[in-house]
Protein backbone atom coordinates (compact mmCIF):
# COMPACT_ATOMS: atom_id res chain seq x y z
CA UNK A 1 0.00 0.00 0.00
CA UNK A 2 2.67 2.18 0.82
CA UNK A 3 4.32 2.06 -2.74
CA UNK A 4 0.86 2.82 -4.13
CA UNK A 5 0.38 5.99 -1.51
CA UNK A 6 3.95 7.13 -2.99
CA UNK A 7 2.54 6.88 -6.96
CA UNK A 8 -0.51 8.79 -6.25
CA UNK A 9 1.52 11.20 -4.64
CA UNK A 10 4.21 11.63 -7.44
CA UNK A 11 1.28 11.64 -9.91
CA UNK A 12 -0.17 14.57 -8.57
CA UNK A 13 2.73 16.61 -7.63
CA UNK A 14 2.06 16.79 -11.43
CA UNK A 15 -0.64 18.20 -11.88
CA UNK A 16 0.66 21.64 -12.60
CA UNK A 17 1.96 20.25 -15.79
CA UNK A 18 -0.02 21.64 -18.87
CA UNK A 19 -2.99 20.19 -20.01
CA UNK A 20 -4.23 19.57 -23.46
CA UNK A 21 -7.63 20.35 -22.81
CA UNK A 22 -10.72 20.46 -25.38
CA UNK A 23 -11.57 24.19 -26.12
CA UNK A 24 -14.37 23.77 -28.28
CA UNK A 25 -17.88 22.44 -27.67
CA UNK A 26 -20.85 22.02 -30.28
CA UNK A 27 -24.33 22.17 -29.09
CA UNK A 28 -27.40 21.06 -31.05
CA UNK A 29 -29.64 24.26 -32.31
CA UNK A 30 -32.91 21.75 -31.78
CA UNK A 31 -32.94 18.99 -29.34
CA UNK A 32 -34.50 15.80 -30.68
CA UNK A 33 -37.54 15.60 -28.75
CA UNK A 34 -38.88 19.22 -29.87
CA UNK A 35 -39.73 20.13 -33.40
CA UNK A 36 -38.45 23.74 -33.20
CA UNK A 37 -34.68 25.09 -33.48
CA UNK A 38 -33.90 26.77 -29.58
CA UNK A 39 -37.47 25.51 -28.06
CA UNK A 40 -38.16 27.34 -24.78
CA UNK A 41 -34.33 29.36 -25.36
CA UNK A 42 -32.81 26.52 -24.46
CA UNK A 43 -30.16 25.60 -26.52
CA UNK A 44 -29.10 28.94 -26.05
CA UNK A 45 -29.28 28.64 -22.36
CA UNK A 46 -26.82 25.49 -22.95
CA UNK A 47 -24.56 27.51 -25.16
CA UNK A 48 -24.25 30.19 -22.70
CA UNK A 49 -23.67 27.57 -20.01
CA UNK A 50 -20.40 26.24 -21.94
CA UNK A 51 -19.16 29.43 -22.53
CA UNK A 52 -18.75 30.49 -19.04
CA UNK A 53 -17.54 27.16 -18.22
CA UNK A 54 -14.57 28.40 -20.46
CA UNK A 55 -15.53 26.73 -23.34
CA UNK A 56 -15.58 28.38 -27.14
CA UNK A 57 -19.22 26.66 -28.35
CA UNK A 58 -20.58 26.37 -31.77
CA UNK A 59 -24.61 25.62 -32.85
CA UNK A 60 -23.88 22.52 -35.12
CA UNK A 61 -25.92 24.46 -37.32
CA UNK A 62 -22.91 27.66 -37.25
CA UNK A 63 -19.94 27.59 -39.14
CA UNK A 64 -17.21 26.36 -37.58
CA UNK A 65 -13.85 27.26 -37.44
CA UNK A 66 -11.12 25.32 -39.56
CA UNK A 67 -9.03 23.50 -37.36
CA UNK A 68 -12.79 22.06 -36.47
CA UNK A 69 -13.70 21.68 -39.77
CA UNK A 70 -10.94 19.24 -40.26
CA UNK A 71 -10.63 17.27 -37.66
CA UNK A 72 -14.23 17.27 -35.62
CA UNK A 73 -12.02 14.88 -32.51
CA UNK A 74 -10.83 19.05 -31.18
CA UNK A 75 -14.44 19.43 -30.52
CA UNK A 76 -16.84 17.76 -27.33
CA UNK A 77 -20.53 17.39 -28.36
CA UNK A 78 -24.03 17.92 -26.36
CA UNK A 79 -26.60 16.04 -26.14
CA UNK A 80 -29.78 16.54 -24.06
CA UNK A 81 -32.08 13.40 -23.04
CA UNK A 82 -35.87 13.47 -21.94
CA UNK A 83 -37.69 11.58 -19.70
CA UNK A 84 -40.66 13.19 -18.58
CA UNK A 85 -43.37 11.58 -16.94
CA UNK A 86 -47.08 12.86 -16.00
CA UNK A 87 -46.32 15.18 -13.57
CA UNK A 88 -42.80 15.98 -14.03
CA UNK A 89 -39.99 17.52 -16.83
CA UNK A 90 -36.98 15.29 -16.91
CA UNK A 91 -33.74 16.47 -18.47
CA UNK A 92 -30.37 15.19 -18.61
CA UNK A 93 -27.15 16.85 -20.06
CA UNK A 94 -24.88 14.19 -21.97
CA UNK A 95 -21.04 15.17 -22.79
CA UNK A 96 -19.64 13.08 -25.84
CA UNK A 97 -16.24 12.96 -27.81
CA UNK A 98 -16.16 12.34 -31.56
CA UNK A 99 -16.31 9.09 -31.17
CA UNK A 100 -19.48 8.92 -29.31
CA UNK A 101 -18.05 8.21 -26.12
CA UNK A 102 -19.74 9.37 -22.85
CA UNK A 103 -17.32 11.49 -20.98
CA UNK A 104 -19.68 12.68 -18.47
CA UNK A 105 -23.38 12.67 -17.50
CA UNK A 106 -25.07 15.17 -15.54
CA UNK A 107 -27.61 14.87 -12.69
CA UNK A 108 -31.18 14.67 -13.68
CA UNK A 109 -32.77 17.88 -13.70
CA UNK A 110 -36.49 17.59 -12.77
CA UNK A 111 -39.73 19.83 -11.76
CA UNK A 112 -43.24 19.60 -11.29
CA UNK A 113 -43.47 23.19 -12.65
CA UNK A 114 -46.78 23.14 -15.16
CA UNK A 115 -45.94 25.90 -17.54
CA UNK A 116 -43.97 23.76 -20.11
CA UNK A 117 -41.16 26.99 -20.89
CA UNK A 118 -40.76 27.50 -16.94
CA UNK A 119 -40.51 23.75 -16.51
CA UNK A 120 -37.98 23.02 -19.47
CA UNK A 121 -35.45 25.79 -18.32
CA UNK A 122 -35.68 24.87 -14.54
CA UNK A 123 -35.11 21.04 -15.50
CA UNK A 124 -32.40 21.83 -17.75
CA UNK A 125 -30.57 24.39 -15.34
CA UNK A 126 -30.81 22.54 -12.41
CA UNK A 127 -29.19 19.33 -15.30
CA UNK A 128 -26.17 21.49 -16.34
CA UNK A 129 -25.32 23.18 -13.01
CA UNK A 130 -24.64 19.72 -12.20
CA UNK A 131 -21.91 20.12 -14.36
CA UNK A 132 -20.06 23.15 -13.45
CA UNK A 133 -16.27 22.84 -12.53
CA UNK A 134 -16.78 19.42 -14.55
CA UNK A 135 -15.70 19.41 -17.56
CA UNK A 136 -11.94 19.89 -18.17
CA UNK A 137 -11.35 16.49 -20.46
CA UNK A 138 -8.03 16.01 -22.52
CA UNK A 139 -7.87 15.00 -25.99
CA UNK A 140 -7.52 11.39 -26.64
CA UNK A 141 -7.72 11.34 -30.39
CA UNK A 142 -4.52 9.76 -31.63
CA UNK A 143 -3.60 12.74 -33.95
CA UNK A 144 -3.97 16.80 -33.17
CA UNK A 145 -4.50 18.34 -36.50
CA UNK A 146 -1.63 21.50 -36.35
CA UNK A 147 -1.87 23.66 -39.66
CA UNK A 148 -2.95 20.79 -41.87
CA UNK A 149 -0.33 18.33 -40.34
CA UNK A 150 -0.96 15.19 -38.07
CA UNK A 151 0.96 15.29 -34.97
CA UNK A 152 0.89 12.51 -32.83
CA UNK A 153 -0.29 13.05 -29.06
CA UNK A 154 2.01 13.92 -26.70
CA UNK A 155 2.64 10.88 -24.15
CA UNK A 156 0.87 10.21 -21.33
CA UNK A 157 2.38 11.35 -18.03
CA UNK A 158 1.92 7.83 -16.90
CA UNK A 159 4.33 6.58 -19.47
CA UNK A 160 7.11 7.99 -17.32
CA UNK A 161 6.44 7.72 -14.40
CA UNK A 162 5.11 4.17 -13.65
CA UNK A 163 7.29 1.53 -14.72
CA UNK A 164 6.19 -1.24 -17.22
CA UNK A 165 4.83 -3.89 -15.24
CA UNK A 166 6.94 -7.20 -14.63
CA UNK A 167 5.14 -9.79 -13.10
CA UNK A 168 1.39 -9.13 -14.88
CA UNK A 169 -1.82 -11.52 -13.72
CA UNK A 170 -4.27 -11.57 -16.45
CA UNK A 171 -6.85 -10.32 -14.27
CA UNK A 172 -10.65 -10.30 -15.66
CA UNK A 173 -10.25 -11.85 -18.75
CA UNK A 174 -14.18 -10.73 -19.32
CA UNK A 175 -14.56 -7.42 -21.47
CA UNK A 176 -15.96 -4.71 -18.84
CA UNK A 177 -18.26 -2.14 -19.94
CA UNK A 178 -17.27 1.21 -18.02
CA UNK A 179 -20.68 3.47 -16.65
CA UNK A 180 -20.04 7.04 -15.74
CA UNK A 181 -20.98 8.03 -12.64
CA UNK A 182 -20.49 11.42 -10.65
CA UNK A 183 -17.17 10.89 -9.71
CA UNK A 184 -15.96 8.71 -11.78
CA UNK A 185 -16.94 5.12 -13.60
CA UNK A 186 -18.53 1.67 -12.34
CA UNK A 187 -17.17 -0.80 -14.53
CA UNK A 188 -19.51 -3.71 -15.05
CA UNK A 189 -19.60 -7.10 -17.16
CA UNK A 190 -22.44 -8.61 -19.14
CA UNK A 191 -24.57 -9.72 -16.32
CA UNK A 192 -24.53 -6.65 -15.10
CA UNK A 193 -22.51 -7.11 -12.51
CA UNK A 194 -20.50 -4.15 -10.56
CA UNK A 195 -17.14 -5.43 -10.89
CA UNK A 196 -14.95 -2.08 -9.85
CA UNK A 197 -15.89 1.49 -8.66
CA UNK A 198 -13.29 4.01 -10.24
CA UNK A 199 -13.16 7.56 -8.47
CA UNK A 200 -11.46 10.27 -10.98
CA UNK A 201 -8.18 11.92 -9.94
CA UNK A 202 -6.29 15.14 -11.72
CA UNK A 203 -4.49 12.97 -14.00
CA UNK A 204 -5.75 11.55 -16.85
CA UNK A 205 -5.97 8.08 -17.12
CA UNK A 206 -5.55 6.92 -13.31
CA UNK A 207 -8.15 6.34 -11.09
CA UNK A 208 -8.69 5.19 -7.17
CA UNK A 209 -10.27 1.76 -7.75
CA UNK A 210 -12.40 -0.28 -5.36
CA UNK A 211 -13.28 -3.99 -6.02
CA UNK A 212 -16.17 -4.62 -3.98
CA UNK A 213 -14.98 -5.71 -0.29
CA UNK A 214 -11.97 -7.53 -2.03
CA UNK A 215 -9.48 -4.69 -2.51
CA UNK A 216 -8.57 -1.42 -3.53
CA UNK A 217 -5.77 0.37 -5.20
CA UNK A 218 -4.94 2.10 -8.65
CA UNK A 219 -6.50 1.95 -12.11
CA UNK A 220 -4.73 3.16 -14.97
CA UNK A 221 -4.12 3.34 -18.63
CA UNK A 222 0.02 2.70 -20.15
CA UNK A 223 0.57 1.89 -23.25
CA UNK A 224 -2.87 1.53 -24.40
CA UNK A 225 -3.51 -1.23 -21.82
CA UNK A 226 -5.24 -0.99 -18.63
CA UNK A 227 -3.95 -2.27 -15.42
CA UNK A 228 -5.16 -2.88 -11.85
CA UNK A 229 -2.77 -2.91 -9.22
CA UNK A 230 -3.01 -3.62 -5.26
CA UNK A 231 -1.26 -5.11 -2.26
CA UNK A 232 -2.71 -8.61 -1.14
CA UNK A 233 -0.89 -9.50 2.16
CA UNK A 234 1.81 -7.17 1.94
CA UNK A 235 2.40 -8.31 -2.19
CA UNK A 236 2.41 -6.00 -4.94
CA UNK A 237 -0.34 -7.47 -7.29
CA UNK A 238 -0.47 -6.59 -10.84
CA UNK A 239 -3.79 -6.81 -13.10
CA UNK A 240 -4.42 -6.78 -16.89
CA UNK A 241 -8.14 -5.74 -17.32
CA UNK A 242 -9.70 -5.46 -20.41
CA UNK A 243 -12.45 -2.64 -20.18
CA UNK A 244 -14.04 -0.70 -22.80
CA UNK A 245 -15.25 3.06 -22.24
Amino acid sequence: MKKIILIVTILFSTILIAQENYKYIIIPSQFPFFKEVDKYNLNSLTKSFFETEGFTAFFDSSDLPTEVSKNRCLALYVHAVENNSMFMTRITVVVKDCKNNVLITSDEGSTREKDYDKAYNQAMRAALSSLKGKLKFKPESEFIENEGKSLPKKPSVLDSLIPAPKEIIEGNKNLLFALPTEYGFKLVNATPSVIFELQKTSITDLFLAERGMMDNGIFYKKEDIWYYEYYNKEKLVIEKVEVKF
